[in-house]
């Protein structure tokens, strides 16, 4: 299998299953890693649209992060979603600040951040009070430069 073969394997982990708004934007400067369902979890910071892995040239260990951050948030989404025995127990998990689905998270925003500045949408319950201490280093959120509610600049965390 040739390598161009191997990477087009690896980004169809990272391509929307159902109609997506693409990012139009002549450049992306910053991405915005965000789980959205069936859609792609690496966003455009400035368009919110789903960037093209193959348009960020990702590496193998990039699109294997993300993926596997991605998987792991889904499933414990869903389990939050479905309103059932487990909601309380995944909305732990989803907001525990060194539990594995963060650690993954802010693994893969480490990756992705290798090609540009990358945010990490981290998981708030909009029935809760909105934060004002940083999920990851408990240091005092300021107001977001776009997306969600509140931002730590020291930890690239969108809340």
């Amino acid at each position: 299998m040739g390598t161009a073969t191997k990477f087009m394997d690896y980004y169809a982990r990272l391509r929307p299953c159902t109609d997506d708004h693409q990012c139009g934007c002549a450049a992306v400067d910053k991405l915005l890693l965000v789980h959205i369902m069936t859609a792609s979890p690496v966003r455009c910071f400035a368009c919110k649209g789903y960037v093209d892995p193959e348009r960020l040239e990702l590496t193998l260990q990039q699109v294997d992060a993300v993926a596997s951050w991605d998987r792991v948030f889904g499933a414990l989404y869903r389990l939050w979603l479905d309103s059932a025995e487990y909601e309380v127990w995944a909305k732990h998990q989803l907001l525990q600040s060194k539990g594995r689905v963060n650690v993954l998270g802010m693994e893969a925003r480490d990756w992705l951040a290798q090609s540009r500045p990358t945010l990490y949408w981290w998981f708030h319950d909009t029935d809760d009070a909105l934060p004002v201490a940083c999920p990851w280093c408990a240091g005092l959120l300021s107001a977001t430069e776009r997306h969600g509610s509140r931002q730590c600049n020291t930890c690239s965390i969108v809340v």
